[in-house]
Formats: structure tokens, C-alpha cells, sequence
């Protein structure tokens, strides 16, 4: 029957027979295999060696950003009374704020218009014309009413002319910033900004006004304050609520009358912070190249066999041990040539190795000692330019980094591209190899065939001979 093998029927020799010779012809492919599985490790440990690199990097960034050094807070006694925000101009100090009076927003309130139904948005029917609001900075919109308009529409106008627009030649124009509103049948506008200002509203004498309820006589018009308030017993008025210019670098949001205590200081957190994270991706990235190029221990099994634990996988890498060294050697080493300042070593900042490993730890106390001491001095230490150079601690410390993860003509990316031709060429063997054992196994197929097939023709012709012989043995018995 097609596509059945009777291989072996007479030699013995079947495809199982086939199956382990081709065992021992690929034997060549697990070293090939195994080459393989070498450099792909290798690659992927170079490009997590570029990542914690990389993240290393980054954390120097906090370092030479003058923010991290600069950076005031502001701690409040009571956040309910006030809430503030500052800037590196804020002075260190302590501000008792006492606020006696919170600005308000000027409303106009008309009188309760007539609806049908109490529905605003069915047709009010008064006469077409025409009104003008201008808020307190003169800047003034007409609004155009129609018989056909429903308090709804009116109101949706008057909104419109709050916003500002854009002229015909590009420029903003500014709107009024009044906005409406309607509560109990009543036209409400309120002027966004607070304090103390009028609205001005004018229809010409067309009575618009009037059959709005909005006329002089008939609104109730209920104008803002500005806001009240002492900063260590200096009185202070303000036409906002957020208080911007009585404090240098400190921003004043008013939310509810009475006393509360603002403390001006340094903002040291940003900086411990950034020293402990470089710190902690330091320890990390260190760690990590010491696994990657343990050597390991070689063990010996109950059979006799020897392995290896625990070897890493760029094991023996030269580049890779003297990123080690010089990364130890650029944090704990003595650093020369920063004119800018006398802080040399980073020890003096806290930061220091625990034992013989090179591991890092950091005492913020230190660090916020010689801060208090001399924040430039400090700052200085970290980055700071020389005749257009930065010579320092930080710069020093990514130029090495750099030179290892850039993009352009980084060392890990000459590694990786070394490692792909390698990878690639070892495809190729194996695709090789591969083409090979499959000529090979239908070598071994046709030759066993046609041994089982001569084998057959031999046996065959056996039988003939002997069926000879016994037939001349018979004739002669007779």
C-alpha cells in the first residue's frame, strides 16, 4: 500500500534504526544550539545592563536641575482657613495671615419675569431691541433680543458675550465675563471676577432693561467686596481671593475667614529624595552587572559530572568588569577639578559604601548638615561649570554612562550589533546543518531500502536455487 515503509523487513535495519544514527550526525546542531542560546543571553543581559543604565541616568537628572536645591514649601497651621503655594523667591520665614473678609462676586438680580407656565423656554413676546453690559474694566457687549426669544435663549447669549472671541484681524477681543443665570424665575448675572465692581447695563431707553426686570428701579444689585486680611498685623485688601503680591514668591489662596500661620523653609525633601533614589538605582545597577559576571561555582555531581551554578551570563566580559570598576571608582574616589566648591568626596554628603562589596548607604543627616551650612556649596558639588565645562559629581558620572548607552556610537550598542552577526551567522550554520541531515536521513532511507531490496532478490533466488536442488535430488531417487 502507498505510503506505508516495510524498511527493515529483511536487513533489520528500520526507521528506528535510521532515527538514532541521525542522533549522532546531529550532535554538531546542540553545540550550535547551544552557542545560540549563549549569545541570545548575552544580548538580553547587555540590554538590561542599558536599562538600569539608563534608569540610573535619569535619576542623576533630579541632581543637576537647580529646582531639587532651590525648591521652598510652605507648611500652614490651618489648610481651611488658608492654602499657599510658593516659588524660589519665596523667603524663609513665618507669616501670621488673619483674614477678616473674603471678596465677593457683584450680581445683578431682576425682578421675578412673568413666565408662561413658569417654562423659560417658550417665547417671553417682548419687543425687539437691544441691551449693553459692561463690566468694571469697560469692556462691553451688546446683546440683541427678539420677540422670539425665550429667557432660556437670552440667557444663552448673554453667556456668549462673557466669553472672549476672536476679531477679524486674529486679535482676542475680550468679553464681559458677566455670566447668567435663572433661579425662581429670576435673571441673575454675576461677574466672574471678585471684588469691589459695578455692572453697567444700558438699553437706550427701549425698555429691553425693563421688560427684563433688569432696569435700574426694579434689580436688586448686590456689589462685591474685596477681601480683608492681616499678614503679621499688616493690613492687606485685595480685590481676589488669591492674594498674589503681598508676600514675595508666596501665593495666598483665601478660602474662609479666620487665622492661620504660613512657614516659609527650604524644601529639603526634594534633595534627599534625589540623593537616596540615586542611591538605590545605584545599588541596583551594581548588583546586577555582579550577577551578570559571576564567574560561579563549579560542582560535582553523584555521576561524576561537573557544573557550573550560578554563572552569569556575561561572564568574563572585560567591558563589562570595567564598568564595575569605574562606576565604584567615580562614587567613592576623591573628585578634583571643581573650583566651585570644597566639597570633594560625596561621603561628606552621607553617602557612603557599607563594606568591601562597594554597596551604598546614605545618612541625610550629613547631607542636610553641609546643606544648611552652604546650599551653593553643596549644589556646586553636584554640577557646576568651569570655564563652560561641568566638572561635576554628576556630569562626570553620565559622561561614563553616556558612553556605554548612547544610542549613537554607545558600547552597548556596538556590543549588541557584534552579537546579532554572531547570532546571525549561527542561524545560517544551523539552517545549513538543517539541510544537511535531511539529504543525510534520506541517504541512510535509500540505502537501507536497497539493502532490503537486494536482500529480498537475494533471498528470492535462494529459494530458486534450493527448489533446483530438491528437484534434482527427486529425480534421481527415481
Amino acid at each position: 500500500m502507498a505510503g506505508i515503509s516495510f524498511i527493515g523487513s529483511y536487513s533489520g535495519i528500520d526507521q528506528a534504526t535510521i532515527d538514532k544514527l541521525m542522533e549522532v550526525e546531529k550532535l554538531p546542531l546542540v553545540q550550535l544550539s547551544n552557542k545560540k542560546t549563549d549569545i541570545t543571553a548575552k544580548q538580553n543581559a547587555w540590554k538590561d545592563v542599558n536599562t538600569r543604565l539608563n534608569s540610573l541616568f535619569e535619576k542623576l537628572k533630579a541632581l543637576q536641575n537647580p529646582k531639587t536645591f532651590n525648591s521652598m514649601k510652605a507648611k500652614l497651621s490651618n489648610d481651611e482657613i488658608i492654602s499657599a503655594t510658593v516659588s524660589k523667591d519665596a523667603v524663609a520665614g513665618t507669616y501670621k495671615i488673619n483674614v477678616s473678609q473674603l471678596a465677593t462676586n457683584t450680581s445683578y438680580i431682576s425682578e421675578k419675569i412673568s413666565l408662561e407656565n413658569g417654562d423659560i423656554t417658550k417665547a417671553l413676546g417682548i419687543t425687539t431691541g437691544k441691551f449693553t453690559i459692561t463690566n468694571a474694566d469697560g469692556d462691553s457687549r451688546d446683546i440683541n433680543v427678539e420677540d422670539s426669544d425665550s429667557l432660556k435663549a437670552i440667557v444663552g447669549k448673554i453667556n456668549e458675550a462673557a466669553k472672549d472671541t476672536k476679531g477679524e484681524d486674529g486679535e482676542t477681543v475680550k468679553g464681559t465675563g458677566i455670566n447668567a443665570t435663572i433661579i425662581d424665575g429670576k435673571l441673575i448675572l454675576t461677574d466672574s471676577k471678585t471684588g469691589k465692581r459695578n455692572i453697567t447695563l444700558n438699553d437706550d431707553g427701549n425698555g429691553t432693561l425693563a421688560s427684563l426686570g433688569l432696569n435700574e428701579a426694579a434689580r436688586d444689585e448686590k456689589i462685591g467686596v474685596n477681601a480683608q486680611l492681616k499678614i503679621n498685623d499688616i493690613d492687606i485688601e485685595s480685590d481676589s481671593n488669591t492674594v498674589t503680591d503681598a508676600v514675595l514668591g508666596l501665593t495666598i489662596n483665601l478660602n474662609q475667614e479666620g487665622e492661620s500661620t504660613v512657614t516659609v523653609a527650604t524644601d529639603t525633601e526634594k534633595l534627599t529624595k534625589a540623593i537616596q533614589d540615586f542611591v538605590d538605582q545605584y545599588n541596583s545597577t551594581m548588583s546586577f552587572i555582579e550577577t551578570q559576571s559571576a564567574a560561579g561555582t563549579v560542582t560535582k555531581g553523584s555521576d561524576g559530572s561537573y557544573t557550573t551554578e550560578g554563572r552569569g551570563a556575561l561572564a568574563g566580559d572585560s567591558s563589562l568588569r570595567s564598568l564595575h570598576s569605574s562606576l565604584r571608582k567615580m562614587v567613592t574616589d576623591t573628585l578634583g577639578g571643581n573650583k566651585g566648591t570644597t566639597i570633594n568626596d560625596i561621603s561628606i554628603l552621607g553617602v557612603t559604601t557599607k563594606d568591601k562589596s562597594g554597596v551604598l548607604s546614605f545618612d541625610s543627616s550629613k547631607l542636610l548638615e553641609e546643606f544648611s551650612k552652604d546650599s551653593q556649596n553643596v549644589m556646586n558639588f553636584f554640577t557646576n561649570k568651569v570655564d563652560g565645562e561641568d566638572v561635576g559629581f554628576i556630569a562626570k558620572l553620565n559622561i561614563k554612562i553616556d558612553s556605554y548607552i548612547s544610542s549613537n556610537d554607545g558600547l552597548i550598542k556596538t556590543k549588541n550589533k557584534s552579537l546579532e552577526r554572531t547570532l546571525d551567522d549561527l542561524n545560517k550554520q544551523i539552517d545549513r546543518f538543517n539541510d544537511r541531515m535531511i539529504r543525510k536521513e534520506e541517504y541512510y532511507t535509500k540505502k537501507f531500502a536497497a539493502l532490503d531490496t537486494a536482500m529480498m532478490k537475494a533471498e528470492s533466488q535462494l529459494d530458486w536455487l534450493q527448489g533446483q536442488i530438491d528437484a534434482m535430488n527427486g529425480a534421481k531417487k527415481k
